[in-house]
Protein backbone atom coordinates (compact mmCIF):
# COMPACT_ATOMS: atom_id res chain seq x y z
CA UNK A 1 0.00 0.00 0.00
CA UNK A 2 3.00 2.18 0.68
CA UNK A 3 4.42 1.91 -2.89
CA UNK A 4 0.95 2.71 -4.26
CA UNK A 5 0.53 5.96 -2.35
CA UNK A 6 4.32 6.64 -3.05
CA UNK A 7 3.65 6.02 -6.56
CA UNK A 8 0.45 8.13 -6.31
CA UNK A 9 2.38 11.12 -4.98
CA UNK A 10 4.68 11.08 -7.47
CA UNK A 11 1.97 11.14 -10.31
CA UNK A 12 0.21 14.28 -8.61
CA UNK A 13 3.61 15.91 -8.70
CA UNK A 14 4.33 15.48 -11.99
CA UNK A 15 0.81 16.70 -13.00
CA UNK A 16 1.98 20.47 -11.01
CA UNK A 17 4.44 21.23 -14.08
CA UNK A 18 3.78 21.90 -17.49
CA UNK A 19 4.64 19.55 -20.14
CA UNK A 20 7.85 20.73 -22.14
CA UNK A 21 6.24 21.70 -25.73
CA UNK A 22 6.88 24.23 -28.38
CA UNK A 23 3.42 25.47 -29.03
CA UNK A 24 2.50 28.54 -28.91
CA UNK A 25 -1.22 28.62 -27.81
CA UNK A 26 -2.46 30.39 -25.48
CA UNK A 27 -3.69 28.01 -22.76
CA UNK A 28 -6.78 30.17 -22.42
CA UNK A 29 -7.88 28.95 -26.14
CA UNK A 30 -7.03 25.36 -25.18
CA UNK A 31 -9.28 25.68 -22.16
CA UNK A 32 -12.12 27.07 -24.70
CA UNK A 33 -11.55 24.13 -26.94
CA UNK A 34 -11.73 21.76 -24.48
CA UNK A 35 -14.88 23.43 -23.02
CA UNK A 36 -16.26 23.30 -26.15
CA UNK A 37 -15.45 19.82 -27.19
CA UNK A 38 -16.66 18.45 -23.24
CA UNK A 39 -20.14 20.32 -24.36
CA UNK A 40 -20.34 19.06 -27.75
CA UNK A 41 -19.41 15.12 -26.74
CA UNK A 42 -21.69 15.33 -23.90
CA UNK A 43 -24.64 16.56 -26.02
CA UNK A 44 -24.60 13.49 -28.32
CA UNK A 45 -27.66 11.35 -27.22
CA UNK A 46 -27.12 8.36 -25.04
CA UNK A 47 -28.50 6.08 -27.51
CA UNK A 48 -26.11 7.30 -29.98
CA UNK A 49 -22.80 5.16 -28.98
CA UNK A 50 -21.51 4.85 -32.43
CA UNK A 51 -21.42 8.72 -32.74
CA UNK A 52 -19.34 9.07 -29.92
CA UNK A 53 -16.22 7.39 -31.82
CA UNK A 54 -15.81 10.38 -33.57
CA UNK A 55 -15.08 12.58 -31.14
CA UNK A 56 -12.47 10.08 -29.47
CA UNK A 57 -9.64 11.35 -32.19
CA UNK A 58 -9.94 14.88 -30.53
CA UNK A 59 -7.62 13.87 -27.39
CA UNK A 60 -5.60 11.93 -29.95
CA UNK A 61 -4.55 14.20 -32.23
CA UNK A 62 -4.24 17.25 -29.37
CA UNK A 63 -1.53 14.94 -28.01
CA UNK A 64 0.50 14.30 -31.07
CA UNK A 65 0.19 18.19 -31.56
CA UNK A 66 2.38 18.82 -28.75
CA UNK A 67 4.11 15.63 -28.51
CA UNK A 68 2.44 13.62 -25.61
CA UNK A 69 1.99 9.43 -25.83
CA UNK A 70 -1.58 8.70 -25.70
CA UNK A 71 -1.50 5.45 -24.25
CA UNK A 72 -0.28 7.03 -20.06
CA UNK A 73 -3.25 9.24 -20.68
CA UNK A 74 -5.73 6.36 -21.43
CA UNK A 75 -4.07 4.25 -19.19
CA UNK A 76 -4.65 6.95 -16.85
CA UNK A 77 -8.14 7.28 -17.33
CA UNK A 78 -9.43 3.60 -16.81
CA UNK A 79 -9.95 4.75 -13.06
CA UNK A 80 -13.07 6.53 -14.00
CA UNK A 81 -14.35 2.80 -15.85
CA UNK A 82 -15.45 1.48 -12.23
CA UNK A 83 -17.47 4.83 -11.04
CA UNK A 84 -19.14 5.10 -14.43
CA UNK A 85 -20.26 1.44 -14.77
CA UNK A 86 -21.44 1.73 -11.25
CA UNK A 87 -23.67 4.18 -12.43
CA UNK A 88 -24.72 3.21 -15.55
CA UNK A 89 -24.73 -1.03 -14.99
CA UNK A 90 -28.48 0.03 -13.30
CA UNK A 91 -29.77 0.83 -17.19
CA UNK A 92 -29.02 -2.20 -18.12
CA UNK A 93 -31.87 -4.00 -15.82
CA UNK A 94 -34.23 -1.31 -16.37
CA UNK A 95 -34.47 -0.80 -20.06
CA UNK A 96 -34.33 -4.29 -21.39
CA UNK A 97 -36.03 -2.76 -25.32
CA UNK A 98 -33.73 -4.40 -28.16
CA UNK A 99 -31.63 -1.97 -29.61
CA UNK A 100 -30.21 -3.84 -32.49
CA UNK A 101 -28.69 -7.52 -33.04
CA UNK A 102 -24.93 -9.15 -34.19
CA UNK A 103 -25.23 -11.73 -35.68
CA UNK A 104 -28.61 -13.28 -33.39
CA UNK A 105 -27.27 -11.96 -30.22
CA UNK A 106 -29.52 -9.09 -29.20
CA UNK A 107 -28.28 -5.49 -28.05
CA UNK A 108 -30.76 -4.58 -25.40
CA UNK A 109 -31.00 -0.60 -24.51
CA UNK A 110 -29.94 -0.92 -21.60
CA UNK A 111 -26.31 -2.28 -22.50
CA UNK A 112 -26.18 0.28 -25.29
CA UNK A 113 -27.07 3.47 -22.62
CA UNK A 114 -24.24 1.41 -20.17
CA UNK A 115 -21.39 1.50 -23.12
CA UNK A 116 -22.44 5.05 -23.80
CA UNK A 117 -22.18 6.19 -20.21
CA UNK A 118 -18.99 4.41 -20.16
CA UNK A 119 -17.34 5.88 -23.47
CA UNK A 120 -18.43 9.59 -21.90
CA UNK A 121 -16.99 9.27 -18.83
CA UNK A 122 -13.77 7.76 -20.98
CA UNK A 123 -13.29 10.86 -23.42
CA UNK A 124 -13.82 13.65 -20.96
CA UNK A 125 -11.04 12.50 -18.42
CA UNK A 126 -8.99 12.38 -21.22
CA UNK A 127 -9.50 15.53 -22.14
CA UNK A 128 -9.31 17.17 -18.69
CA UNK A 129 -5.87 15.09 -18.32
CA UNK A 130 -4.38 15.91 -21.66
CA UNK A 131 -5.44 19.66 -20.63
CA UNK A 132 -3.67 19.46 -16.95
CA UNK A 133 -0.68 17.42 -19.06
CA UNK A 134 -0.03 19.98 -21.18
CA UNK A 135 -0.73 23.40 -19.12
CA UNK A 136 -0.05 22.03 -15.60
CA UNK A 137 -2.14 22.64 -13.02
CA UNK A 138 -1.26 25.56 -11.12
CA UNK A 139 -1.00 27.43 -14.60
CA UNK A 140 -4.13 25.76 -15.93
CA UNK A 141 -6.39 27.37 -12.79
CA UNK A 142 -4.27 30.56 -13.08
CA UNK A 143 -5.81 30.91 -16.55
CA UNK A 144 -9.18 29.88 -15.61
CA UNK A 145 -9.24 33.00 -13.60
CA UNK A 146 -8.34 35.57 -16.46
CA UNK A 147 -11.25 34.18 -18.37
CA UNK A 148 -13.50 34.56 -15.57
CA UNK A 149 -13.27 32.16 -13.05
CA UNK A 150 -13.43 34.00 -9.70
CA UNK A 151 -10.02 34.53 -7.55
CA UNK A 152 -12.00 32.60 -4.48
CA UNK A 153 -12.36 29.51 -6.53
CA UNK A 154 -9.51 29.50 -7.99
CA UNK A 155 -7.61 29.28 -4.79
CA UNK A 156 -10.12 26.76 -3.69
CA UNK A 157 -8.51 24.44 -6.52
CA UNK A 158 -5.07 25.02 -6.12
CA UNK A 159 -5.60 24.48 -2.22
CA UNK A 160 -7.71 21.61 -3.00
CA UNK A 161 -4.37 19.98 -4.93
CA UNK A 162 -1.88 20.82 -2.28
CA UNK A 163 -4.33 19.37 -0.07
CA UNK A 164 -4.27 15.61 -1.50
CA UNK A 165 -0.23 15.89 -0.56
CA UNK A 166 -1.06 16.46 3.17
CA UNK A 167 -3.72 13.58 2.95
CA UNK A 168 -1.34 11.19 0.91
CA UNK A 169 1.55 11.56 3.31
CA UNK A 170 -0.32 11.44 6.33
CA UNK A 171 -1.90 7.93 5.02
CA UNK A 172 1.42 7.01 4.09
CA UNK A 173 3.04 7.63 7.78
CA UNK A 174 -0.10 5.79 9.10
CA UNK A 175 0.53 2.39 6.63
CA UNK A 176 4.44 2.80 7.62
CA UNK A 177 3.49 2.96 11.26
CA UNK A 178 1.31 -0.07 11.01
CA UNK A 179 3.36 -2.15 8.91
CA UNK A 180 6.23 -1.71 11.73
CA UNK A 181 4.18 -3.01 14.38
CA UNK A 182 2.32 -5.58 12.68
CA UNK A 183 5.42 -7.35 11.39
CA UNK A 184 4.31 -6.30 7.92
CA UNK A 185 0.55 -7.69 7.82
CA UNK A 186 -0.75 -7.42 4.39
CA UNK A 187 -4.25 -7.90 5.67
CA UNK A 188 -6.40 -5.28 7.97
CA UNK A 189 -8.52 -6.08 9.68
CA UNK A 190 -12.35 -4.52 9.36
CA UNK A 191 -12.32 -3.37 13.00
CA UNK A 192 -8.72 -1.55 12.60
CA UNK A 193 -10.20 0.79 9.75
CA UNK A 194 -12.33 3.18 12.15
CA UNK A 195 -9.57 3.66 14.15
CA UNK A 196 -7.22 4.07 11.01
CA UNK A 197 -9.42 7.08 9.74
CA UNK A 198 -10.09 8.89 12.47
CA UNK A 199 -6.47 9.11 13.11
CA UNK A 200 -6.08 10.11 9.76
CA UNK A 201 -8.77 12.34 9.80
CA UNK A 202 -7.46 14.15 13.36
CA UNK A 203 -3.85 14.10 11.73
CA UNK A 204 -4.75 15.92 8.11
CA UNK A 205 -6.55 18.45 10.73
CA UNK A 206 -3.70 19.68 12.63
CA UNK A 207 -0.95 19.40 9.73
CA UNK A 208 -3.91 22.02 7.90
CA UNK A 209 -3.86 24.24 10.48
CA UNK A 210 -0.18 24.03 10.87
CA UNK A 211 -0.47 25.10 7.23
CA UNK A 212 -3.10 27.63 7.53
CA UNK A 213 -0.95 29.44 10.09
CA UNK A 214 2.44 29.57 8.21
CA UNK A 215 0.47 31.11 5.19
CA UNK A 216 -0.84 33.90 7.14
CA UNK A 217 1.81 34.16 9.01
CA UNK A 218 3.31 34.82 5.16
CA UNK A 219 1.08 36.95 4.51
CA UNK A 220 -1.42 35.27 2.49
CA UNK A 221 -5.24 37.22 2.30
CA UNK A 222 -6.92 34.20 0.06
CA UNK A 223 -5.52 35.13 -2.94
CA UNK A 224 -2.61 33.16 -4.53
CA UNK A 225 -0.14 35.65 -5.92
CA UNK A 226 0.16 37.03 -9.26
CA UNK A 227 2.88 35.18 -10.85
CA UNK A 228 5.93 37.05 -11.47
CA UNK A 229 5.74 36.46 -15.25
CA UNK A 230 4.19 38.33 -17.54
CA UNK A 231 0.78 36.32 -18.77
CA UNK A 232 0.85 35.55 -22.56
CA UNK A 233 -0.98 37.82 -24.77
CA UNK A 234 -4.16 36.65 -26.57
CA UNK A 235 -3.37 36.76 -30.41
CA UNK A 236 -4.75 36.05 -33.48
CA UNK A 237 -3.43 32.80 -33.86
CA UNK A 238 -5.39 31.54 -30.48
CA UNK A 239 -8.71 33.17 -32.18
CA UNK A 240 -8.09 30.63 -35.50
CA UNK A 241 -7.08 27.75 -33.17
CA UNK A 242 -10.22 28.35 -31.16
CA UNK A 243 -12.60 28.65 -34.60
CA UNK A 244 -11.13 26.07 -36.13
CA UNK A 245 -11.56 23.44 -33.71
CA UNK A 246 -15.16 24.48 -32.41
CA UNK A 247 -16.03 24.27 -36.09
CA UNK A 248 -14.65 20.84 -36.70
CA UNK A 249 -16.77 19.76 -33.13
CA UNK A 250 -19.95 21.46 -33.80
CA UNK A 251 -20.06 20.06 -37.32
CA UNK A 252 -19.22 16.54 -36.35
CA UNK A 253 -22.39 16.68 -33.85
CA UNK A 254 -25.15 18.68 -36.24
CA UNK A 255 -23.81 18.14 -39.72
CA UNK A 256 -22.28 14.85 -39.94
CA UNK A 257 -24.58 11.98 -38.00
CA UNK A 258 -23.35 8.43 -38.33
CA UNK A 259 -26.92 7.62 -39.75
CA UNK A 260 -25.87 10.34 -42.42
CA UNK A 261 -22.23 9.08 -43.41
CA UNK A 262 -24.01 5.28 -43.31
CA UNK A 263 -26.55 6.36 -45.85
CA UNK A 264 -24.29 8.31 -47.78
CA UNK A 265 -21.67 5.21 -48.31
CA UNK A 266 -24.63 3.32 -49.01
CA UNK A 267 -25.58 5.16 -52.06
CA UNK A 268 -22.21 5.71 -53.48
Amino acid sequence: MSDGLQRLLVRLSALERATPNHSTIDPRARIVVTLVYLIVMLSVPIMRLSELLLYALFPIICAADVGIRYRPILQQSLVIVPFAALIGVFNIFYHREAAFAIGGVIITRGWLEFGSIIVRALLSVQALLLLVRIEGYNPLCRNLQRLGMPAMLATQLIMLYRYIFVLAEQLLSLTRARASRSFNRRAMPVSEWGSIVGQLTVRTIERAERISLAMAARGFEGRMPAPTTPPRRWLWRDTIYVAMWSTALIACRVLYPVERLVQLFETL
